[in-house]
């Protein structure tokens, strides 16, 4: 048998709590796992080190007894180095290893990745399935690897990179994440489509600008297996926007309700303020949800029509008013740092978030992720920004210091962003819900205060890194902001291109 490791590497720091001690396993891994072990001849197990809490020896240790054939990381950008370092810790202790990375940053990067990052051997750009499926299967076999899209690959000392892989259209085809490979959770995720429809400015958008959905009846038979299986406190639809159809949502919330989802766990979403109205967060009442959460990003009409949102304020305070009247809770989350931000944008963003007065509000300071119209224009010296930093460590949401704002320093901005969270609870005399909301969020405002009140505005330097940390990655190319600007341009003609195929396969199976 083929030994496979899918991991998620352990972090550097605990400084968002809710992100870097989470209560649930990375659904992508367990997708990934789910996908390939349709496959014969794969001995196949995850290690979430974030979530499992182990740190680098002990994440080793238990890699190289198993002694897997190949290990599959997957990373965020700020998960990138240290993926790459545990990559490199495996590689010096058995050369013949196998590494592959993947997710939204080499998916972002592909090349820049693979050069910057020499312990990892492979790359695979895009969605995951059916790429790692088929390059495992090739390494395995010793088979050609240039006929295999979506991968990356070292050929003596160049990097080659294969033509796109176009995603999954039939959701229903994609096995459900084998949460038997990791240990129980309080949380679970599901995800019942993949993909939107908007362009904003800030988001690389890597699932494609076209919703692609799961059949009901998948959904909740996924739901009740969870629930039988697992008992877990929580669902989660990991869906960027869960009611994009509200037709279809509608018919998926009828048989949450017809199967009493709500009365077993509780279950909350992400959505977009135009695809929800009284009625259908009515019926989401009815079927138990315990939140929506929804992108509101800025108080400014002009920035929301520049983002590429497909939203204004009205429309956000009649989504709000359709909330309070339904009884429902709301989340929110705002974006202090857009382009040409301003103290007088920044000041619409909190009025309308006290004005909102969401039961869990979320403030976070721009990161011009890769793939992002902001990481080009940060690149390129515009839309007021300046890039400080290509160091990946510091490209957190909450306490980065990746990025500097013309109008505004970084430490303004982090002020603000504290009086902002402060100013909504105390101008709606919830005085109780603000002691409430400090105490679970406590580490993190800790970590911010800590951040704020240092010299500088690094992140990097906050971090408990192992003592070879930075000298594993003196080997690697380091990144060019210029590539930045590449990326953006590269990433904007695949969209174009996947739009296209979806269309054209989306023809093919009505005919």
């Amino acid at each position: 048998m083929y030994r496979v490791l899918l991991v998620n590497p352990p972090v550097l720091g605990v400084f968002e709590p809710w992100y870097d001690t989470p209560d649930f396993g990375r659904v992508g891994l367990a997708y990934l796992a789910g996908w390939l072990r349709k496959f014969p001849g794969f001995e196949i197990r995850i290690l979430d080190a974030k979530f499992e809490r182990k740190d680098f020896s002990e994440t080793l240790a238990e890699i190289l007894q198993w002694k897997p054939d190949l290990i599959g990381f997957t990373a965020f950008t700020n998960e990138i180095k240290p993926a790459a370092y545990l990559a490199a810790l495996l590689k010096k202790a058995n050369p013949g290893i196998v590494t592959v990375i993947g997710g939204v940053h080499v998916t972002a990067l592909p090349v820049q990745t693979m050069m910057e990052f020499p312990s990892f051997d492979f790359g695979v750009a895009g969605e995951g399935e059916i790429t790692f499926q088929e390059l495992c299967i090739a390494i395995r076999d010793k088979q050609e690897l240039k006929a295999i899209p979506g991968i990356l690959f070292r050929d003596g000392g160049k990097i080659i990179e294969t033509s796109l892989r176009f995603r999954i259209q039939n959701q229903d085809d994609i096995p459900w994440p084998a949460w038997d490979l990791m240990p129980r959770a309080k949380t679970y995720f599901v995800h019942s489509l993949r993909g939107c429809p908007f362009h904003c400015s800030f988001c690389m958008n890597p699932n494609g600008r076209i919703a692609r959905q799961r059949g009901v009846n998948d959904v909740i038979a996924e739901i009740e297996w969870i629930i039988e299986t697992y008992h877990p406190k929580r669902i989660s639809f990991g869906d960027e926007l869960f009611s994009v159809d509200m037709e279809r949502t509608h018919r998926l919330l009828d048989e949450m309700i017809a199967k009493g989802i709500g009365k077993m766990v509780e279950w909350d979403i992400q959505t977009h303020v135009a695809y929800v109205d009284e009625d259908i967060l009515r019926k989401m009442k009815t079927a138990g949800i315990k939140r929506v959460e929804l992108g509101i990003e800025t108080g400014d009409d002009a920035t929301l029509k520049s983002m590429g949102k497909g939203t204004n304020r009205a429309q956000i305070l009649a989504a709000r008013e359709a909330a309070r009247k339904a009884g429902v809770s709301i989340g929110t989350f705002f974006i202090l740092g857009h382009p040409g931000e301003s103290r007088e944008t920044i000041r619409k963003t909190v009025d309308l978030a006290v004005k909102m007065n969401p039961d869990l509000p979320m403030f976070g300071i721009m990161v011009p992720y890769p793939g992002t119209e902001v990481s080009r224009l940060a690149a390129e010296g515009k839309g007021g920004y300046r890039l400080l930093s290509t160091d990946w460590d510091e490209y957190n949401k909450q306490l980065g210091g990746a990025l500097e704002f013309g109008g505004l320093s970084r430490k303004q901005i982090e002020k603000i962003q504290i009086w902002a969270y402060i100013r909504i609870f105390l101008f709606n005399f919830r005085f109780l819900d603000l002691a409430g909301f400090t105490w679970e969020y406590r580490k993190g405002a800790w970590s911010v205060l800590r951040k704020l009140f240092r010299k500088d505005s690094s992140l990097s330097n906050m971090l408990n890194k192992p003592l070879d940390y930075d000298s594993t990655f003196e080997k690697g190319a380091p990144m060019d902001p210029a590539g930045l600007v590449r990326a953006r341009e590269v990433w904007k003609e695949i969209q174009k291109e996947e739009m296209v195929e979806s269309k054209k396969q989306k023809e093919e199976r009505r005919q």
